[in-house]
């Protein structure tokens, strides 16, 4: 099992911005994803995990976002480096609890368990 503790503000996953020049991601986004994913290089330096796996996530902030876009935006953001890839077959199982806290308190709780290591039946 993998625990992380991220003291970081919550950010919603960004949609592309298209312009006659191209087509790009927010700065502010990917700043985010950048420092997001330092934080989680210094607590895991392994290898990406196969899977299946079922990811817990508590999520600490303000809730100006949709959950599904915080979510997204942390699985962009660590796609790759905590597990080989964020497809259904890889993540089977996802657990996701928001708390609101003032911006400055902010934090990702994250554990990833290898299912049937530690893997309790899910009651339905």
């Amino acid at each position: 099992m993998i625990t992380l503790e991220i003291f970081h503000p919550l950010f919603s996953k960004a949609r592309p911005r298209v312009t006659s020049r191209g087509t790009f991601m927010p700065k502010a986004y990917k700043d985010n994803q950048r420092e997001l994913l330092a934080k989680v290089k210094e607590q895991y330096d392994g290898p990406p995990l196969k899977g299946p796996l079922r990811v817990e996530m508590e999520l600490y902030g303000e809730g100006r976002a949709d959950i599904d876009n915080v979510v997204g935006a942390f699985f962009d953001t660590v796609n790759k480096v905590l597990w080989e890839d964020d497809r259904i077959s890889i993540i089977p199982e996802l657990s996701v609890k928001w708390i609101k806290t003032k911006k400055d308190q902010s934090a990702w709780y994250v554990r990833i368990i290898e299912i049937g290591e530690e893997q309790e039946e899910l009651p339905f």
